[in-house]
């Protein structure tokens, strides 16, 4: 205790600052605090689901930490002593398939004119020593991060663990995938050379293991929206509803179950289905009319004329008749009760990863009557964009993407009260 309160005394570096200098520039996510005789590394991939804890006297494992960079989009090791990458990875039988393959392959992957070793070996012992003192936590997220280490911990306490435990390591190796640039590890691009080197192993093995890369800006804090639940009042004692046409259901319930990315265009294809077997109701009343006539049996001139006019209008192209369906089965007032539940995020202009901008949909004075004014074409202009991007890749007229990320997602997701509830007026009244 006296080394401790030496340590710890009254204007004197704390402990990570006076043994963890390097480490603690380099892994600025990491958090540290000492209780009794322990130190706590938290958060060492940036999420909340894993511990580290070390005894206070073992300074030298402490102290080695300084060689060690810990990514937090990867369940890896950058071992900076060594100049090396260390995923973690698994325990294989090198006497089945699909292991059997890679569990000792060695190979070059040269990328940007680099040459980098990559091979999969045995884990170092700095690893098992770190799982040695892994501590899972409860996590707000549901995330778990480096779950290799588990087994590489679970192996060091064998008589520990019970008989079916101990069965999983029999005739297993440990192993971990190693990249070996030229140059310094701290200068490259992980995620780069990764992303190109998933892409190598998959085209010639499509079962050899990839490199996971998590996604960081699960960590940003986006706002969740709780959807409006009623769309008048409580649901109705009773209510009818014609038959739907069954694709339109079929797009509907694979939405519901879906990544927000792909829910979106899913309930814009209601638009493009209902569309093209739209006629719209004023056209159906003058072609009744029209044939109604008597005397079209004697076909006038001024008569083929007529009908010539009025089937232009029905054959009016795609997008046309798209509007037409959104104007005719949508309302307004039920879409603006989607938008007020979330209007601080639809009055402002919308940029996604990827460059692709989209202006505020409507303003901070814009009233009920002045949204049902105004509501067509601009709301369906703004879909129609998001859309051609999701499916496109470029929306055609700006040339900008809605790179597929996280964030992304989260933003499409705002989205999607409003253009469901455009889908289900139409499935409800186009049947």
């Amino acid at each position: 205790m006296t080394k401790i309160a030496e340590v710890m005394g009254k204007d004197k570096p704390c402990f990570e600052d006076l043994y963890l200098a390097e480490f603690k520039t380099n892994n600025p996510h990491c958090l540290f605090s000492i209780r009794e005789d322990y130190l706590i590394l938290d958060r060492p991939w940036g999420t909340d689901d894993t511990r580290f804890t070390f005894k206070l006297s073992d300074l030298s494992m402490i102290q080695d930490l300084n060689n060690i960079v810990l990514r937090p989009q990867f369940d890896a090791m950058l071992h900076l002593d060594s100049n090396q990458i260390e995923f973690f990875f698994a325990y294989l039988d090198p006497g089945e398939e699909p292991s059997r393959s890679y569990v000792n392959l060695h190979f070059q992957f040269i990328f940007r004119a680099e040459n980098y070793e990559c091979r999969f070996d045995e884990p170092t012992k700095r690893v098992y020593e770190l799982a040695s003192r892994l501590r899972r936590l409860p996590s707000e997220r549901g995330i778990v991060v480096a779950p290799q280490l588990d087994a590489f911990r679970d192996v060091q306490r064998l008589d520990k663990l019970p008989a079916a435990a101990k069965e999983y390591f029999e005739k297993k190796t440990p192993r971990s995938f190693y990249i070996k640039p030229e140059k310094s590890i701290l200068s490259l691009d992980i995620e780069d050379i990764a992303r190109h080197l998933n892409f190598l192993l998959n085209y010639y093995d499509r079962r050899m293991p990839v490199i996971e890369i998590r996604r960081t800006d699960f960590q940003q804090s986006y706002q969740r929206i709780e959807p409006r639940r009623w769309i008048e009042s409580p649901f109705p004692p009773a209510s009818t509803v014609y038959p739907i046409d069954d694709f339109i259901l079929q797009l509907m319930e694979v939405a519901r179950e879906t990544s927000p990315r792909f829910a979106f265009i899913y309930y814009y294809q209601v638009f493009e289905y209902a569309g093209f077997y739209f006629v719209d109701e004023k056209a159906k009343r003058e072609i009744r009319r029209f044939l109604r006539d008597p005397s079209v049996i004697n076909c006038p001139e001024d008569s083929i004329s007529e009908l010539f006019s009025l089937l232009s209008d029905v054959a009016q192209n795609d997008e046309a008749r798209m509007r037409k369906v959104v104007e005719e089965y949508c309302d307004p007032a039920a879409i603006w009760a989607e938008i007020e539940n979330d209007r601080e995020f639809f009055e402002k202009s919308i940029t996604f990863n990827g460059g692709f901008d989209l202006p505020a949909l409507v303003a901070k004075d814009t009233s009920p009557e002045t949204w049902a004014a105004m509501w067509m074409p601009k709301l369906f202009d703004q879909l129609t964009k998001i859309r051609n991007c999701l499916v496109h890749a470029r929306e055609r007229r700006q040339g900008r993407v809605i790179s597929p990320t996280r964030a992304n997602s989260y933003k499409i997701a705002r989205y999607l009260p409003v253009i469901a509830r455009m889908a289900e007026q139409i499935a409800l009244r186009s049947s």
